[in-house]
Order: C-alpha cells, then structure tokens, then sequence
C-alpha cells in the first residue's frame, strides 16, 4: 500500500522537523548517537498507520490525554489484542488544513490505528513507534509520552531501540538520514 496524501504531508513535515533539529543552532551531539532527534527516530523506525473507527465497545476519552488514553484502551481490552503507539498524527482541521502533532493511539494486530482520543473521521495520518513491551506503556493515570520525556528519549535516541521494544506492526517508511560513520586515525 502506497502512503496516502496526507502521510506524505506528515513524513516531510517530519522531514523538516528532522533537518531543523540537526542545523548548527541548535545543541551540537558531540557523540554520534544512533538518532539524531526523535524525528530522525520516527523517519528511520517508525511505522505508519491506517485510520480505522473505534470497535463496539471501545469508547471515546478525554480529550488531551491522548497517551494515557490509549495505553488505557489497550490495558481495558484485552481481547482486541491492541498495542500502545506513539509518535505524530495529523488531525484534519479542514479540506485544506492539517495539524501534526504529538499523539498516542493503539494499534490492531493489523495495524491499524485505533484512536480513542481523537474522532475517526479528523484523523489523516499516524506515524509511529509501537511499543511491544506494556511495561513502558504511559500509566493510564500519570503516563506522559515516551518520546517526549527524558531519560527514556535520550537513552534511545544515544543508543537506538533495545531489542524486542517495538511490535512488527504498521507499515515501515524508509529515509537515508544517518549519522556519519566516525574518522579513523
């Protein structure tokens, strides 16, 4: 399946966000970590998602708590078998406006992305990371983003994603952004 128009829009929106994040302004990595930014992290590992409406049974949250929200509609559900993601989605704001922000949903084992935060038919596009492992999913009370919050993102983005973090879900996007290989003396 090809990306849709509205995820081209949303992975060179993070196409930008990555290349702004590594311009000489801003703080050096005097190392060469694995990622860059957790845009570099989302354009080399993330997955995109396809928008389906949420099951009978699964409500709609609050509003604002996107994170929590889907680790709770993963944790609620057990037999849907869903997995916590997280990462950007593309809220539609009209024919001709969309929003890219920072966003948690959970995943089908088909991958698609169920949203118990925002309405089916606003969603344009998700590009993310699944979290295979619910021990670091958000505490569906006091959970904040993974990829927004230290030490978890710097430690991935200095050392790359341990084995067995991420579920084989979604479909894969490809960039050629990587860290130059080091000097030899």
């Amino acid at each position: 399946m090809h990306p849709t128009p509205t995820e081209e829009e949303l992975v060179a929106y993070l196409r930008q966000a990555a290349a702004e994040a590594t311009t000489p302004t801003a703080r050096p990595v005097t190392e060469c970590w694995t990622y860059t930014s957790q845009f570099d992290l989302l354009l080399r590992e993330g997955r995109l998602f396809t928008p389906a409406p949420l099951p009978d049974g699964v409500e709609r949250l609050h509003p604002g708590f996107c994170f929590t929200n889907a680790a709770q509609a993963a944790d609620d559900h057990p037999e849907l078998h869903l997995t916590y993601a997280e990462g950007y989605g593309t809220a539609l704001i009209d024919a001709t406006l969309a929003l890219h922000t920072p966003h948690g949903w959970a995943v089908t084992p088909d991958g698609l992305a169920l949203d118990p935060t925002w309405p089916h038919e606003d969603a344009g596009a998700y590009l993310g990371l699944p979290f295979a492992d619910p021990g670091v999913w958000p505490h569906p009370l006091l959970g904040r983003s993974l990829l927004q919050e230290p030490p978890f993102l710097e430690d991935v983005l200095r050392h790359g994603l341990p084995d067995g973090l991420l579920a084989d879900l979604g479909r894969p996007i490809r960039t050629t952004t990587r860290c130059p290989a080091p000097h030899s003396t």
